[in-house]
Order: structure tokens, then C-alpha cells, then sequence
């Protein structure tokens, strides 16, 4: 990776992909008096609204390429599943956090894993296998999450098997020829996310905990700061931070985690960049995750931030976005609810897609909660 040092204003940053996380990246870094280079497939994505320079066209493309690097002083991603040898090409002349190493980890769940191990991390009981026809070989009960070791996200490339018959039953499944992790069902009381920033010198912050709760593997509600003790919020920042920290790579990562019955943390999965489930940090933080992630890219200092106010962030998942639009539901949400609305200015609607989130923020988390469900009812699909 190309040595860094303080980036100066005026400079252009660069964002390889650019759906709503790479926006809110854009949106804190113009606020800093940096300019941005957005490079995405989509000609429409949603952080090209904001950007200074917008590159179109395949993340393969070798011309394009080099036309985004003589572009910009130093690039970030929004997305893990970017080719891991255009971030290796990159590290050659431009400064790129987070690098290629913890890329390569985020893309392969094996791979992810077996790092886990070796580091003597908690995570669940699982198996790594080529192909179905060594299903043969999980020595371990029903159920099971079985899923692609590469390329999956938001549920995708995930299938919950029940028995020995869902495996050869579920034709999406058959038809997958790619290597696969198979994982034990955990009972798990809730779901809980760390964000940390950690720049080049090893200096790191972290967020306090947040609760999720997912819709078919897709997150749906964040719950801020999660409702668990002291105790388990001091062992949830610990072991994120400790992950990280064994990584080594500089830059803004999420690690996720379940609370399982009997109090104990196991990790899931690592993201290497901002997540959804740090959106409220723009409200409800004097520093967002998306400024630490510009803090940490022109080498400016990180600092741990003062919560403002309790939130409950709802995403707004596809179809969802039709029935918001439409019917007035707006308004009756706007006038009724003490709601933020982030709608994130994408084109095409499919199901399960993240089409925008609504934030609440006040001092009671029940009464957070309660207005969330009542703003779910509202748009939900009859």
C-alpha cells in the first residue's frame, strides 16, 4: 500500500462503487472541502448525484482504471465484492484504505472464518465445502445456514436448511457449483453490530453497540444504543475491537455479532466499511462513521464521539419505497411521526432492495420503538 500522510483539502478522494454508503461518504467529504471521484457500473448511482467526477463502466475495465487513478489522491469502498485486483493495482500509486488484505478476507466467508480460528475468536460451529458433494462431511445437527463463500450479501447466496431433504429440494441451491459455508444455527437473544474506525497508527474508536433485526436475512430495524447490560456492551466493543485490531489494515469496518442465550458474543461477519447499521451516526453522533471514514483516508485524527440521542433506524425495503411514495403516505408519516426521511435516489425497485431508511431520535427508546412500528404499518405491503 502506498505510505500516507495528511491528504490536503482541496484534494480528490476517490469511491469505488456508489449506492447509498458511498453517497453519504460523498456528502461528509465535500462538507470537509475535499472533492470525490465516483466510479460505478450504474450510470445512475446514487452517490454519482453528488460527485465531482463520475466514471461508467465495468470495475474491469482496464482504461477506465486508469483514467479514475490519475483522478484521485486516495480511494475508499462502499462494497466488499469490488474485484480484489483492482484494489491491488491501485495500492501501486494512490493510497487505499481499507487495502486489499482485509478485502480479501470480507470476500471469502471461508477464508474469513479460518482467520477467525487461528485468532482463537468466538464464531459458530461451520464447515467449509467445495460442493454440495460434501455435505456429506457437516458432522454437526440441524438447522443450518448454508452459504456462498464468495458474493453473498443481504441474504443472497443464503439458504436455511431444516433437514438432510432441503439440501437436495431447494433448486437454487443445486444449481450452485462454488464453494459454500455450512453453519449451525445459532438461538441467539439478538443481533448486535460494532462500527470501528481505526487509522494507520493503530489509533481506534468504536460506536456503541447497535440491535438489529432482520427481514429474510436483509436488516430491517437498527436499535441505538442496543438494550443490553454494561457488561455485555463493554465484551461486544472489546472482541470488535480486538477483530480489528489483528486485521491491521486502517479504515472504518463493521463487525457483527450474536447475543446468544447464555450471554456469550460469537462473530458473524466482518464488513470493511461504513454499514447500514451505522446510518444513524449522521444524526445522532457529533462524528459519523462516514467523516471518520474520510478522517481515516487523508490521515486526519480520529476521535470517539458523544452520542446526541437515542435512535431506531427502519429501512424501507423494496415495494415498500412504491407504497411511501404514494397514497400520501408521506405526508402522514411526516405529520404524525417525528421521522427523518433518507430516500437514496435509486432508480429501479426490487424486492429486498434498500431504497432509503427513516431515522427517530429522542431520549426514549420505547417510545422510539412504538413510532417505528406504527410508520412499518404504514408502508407495508398489503
Amino acid at each position: 500500500m502506498k505510505k500516507s500522510s495528511i491528504i490536503p483539502i482541496g484534494s480528490t478522494l476517490g469511491m469505488i462503487a456508489g449506492g447509498q454508503i458511498g453517497g453519504f461518504f460523498t456528502e461528509a467529504a465535500l462538507r470537509m472541502g475535499y472533492k470525490i471521484s465516483v466510479w460505478d457500473p450504474d450510470i445512475n448511482a446514487p452517490a454519482k448525484r453528488l460527485a465531482t467526477n463520475s466514471f461508467t463502466g465495468d470495475f474491469k475495465n482496464k482504461d477506465l482504471e486508469s483514467k479514475f487513478e490519475k483522478s484521485i489522491s486516495a480511494v475508499s469502498i462502499e462494497w466488499e465484492n469490488v474485484p480484489s485486483n483492482l484494489i491491488k493495482n491501485l495500492e501501486k500509486n494512490v493510497v487505499v484504505k481499507p487495502g486489499s488484505k482485509s478485502l480479501s478476507l470480507a470476500q471469502d466467508r471461508i477464508k474469513e472464518k479460518t482467520f477467525l480460528m487461528q485468532n482463537k475468536f468466538p464464531i459458530t460451529e461451520h464447515l467449509g465445502i467445495n460442493s454440495l458433494n460434501e455435505i456429506t462431511k457437516v458432522s454437526f445437527g440441524f438447522p443450518w445456514i448454508i452459504k456462498t463463500a464468495t458474493l453473498g450479501y443481504d441474504g443472497h447466496g443464503q439458504w436455511y436448511i431444516k433437514n438432510i431433504d432441503d439440501v437436495y429440494n431447494t433448486s437454487s441451491l443445486q444449481s450452485n457449483d462454488t464453494p459454500m459455508v455450512v453453519e449451525k444455527v445459532v438461538e441467539y437473544k439478538c443481533e448486535l453490530s460494532v462500527v470501528i474506525a481505526i487509522d494507520d497508527n493503530q489509533n481506534l474508536i468504536a460506536y456503541p453497540p447497535t440491535e438489529n433485526i432482520h427481514e429474510n436475512g436483509i436488516l430491517k430495524m437498527s436499535i441505538s444504543p442496543a438494550r443490553i447490560s454494561n457488561q455485555i456492551k463493554n465484551n461486544a466493543v472489546d472482541l470488535a475491537s480486538n477483530v480489528i485490531k489483528s486485521i491491521g489494515d486502517p479504515g472504518v469496518f463493521c463487525v457483527e455479532m450474536f447475543l446468544t442465550k447464555d450471554d456469550d458474543l460469537l462473530i458473524n461477519e466482518i464488513a470493511p466499511r461504513p454499514h447500514n447499521s451505522g446510518h444513524h451516526t449522521i444524526d445522532t453522533f457529533t462524528i459519523s462513521q462516514y467523516e471518520h471514514q474520510v478522517r481515516i483516508l487523508t490521515g486526519l485524527p480520529v476521535k470517539t464521539p458523544v452520542m446526541l440521542s437515542k435512535s431506531v433506524l427502519l429501512n424501507v425495503l423494496g415495494d415498500e419505497f412504491t407504497n411511501l411514495i404514494n397514497n400520501g403516505n408521506i405526508v402522514k408519516i411526516l405529520k404524525s411521526l417525528d421521522a427523518k426521511l433518507y430516500l437514496y435516489g435509486k432508480t429501479s425497485v426490487r424486492p429486498g432492495r434498500k431504497m432509503g431508511h427513516i431515522l427517530f431520535s429522542g431520549s426514549s427508546l420505547k417510545d422510539l420503538i412504538i413510532q417505528a412500528q406504527k410508520c412499518q404499518e404504514i408502508i407495508s405491503i398489503k
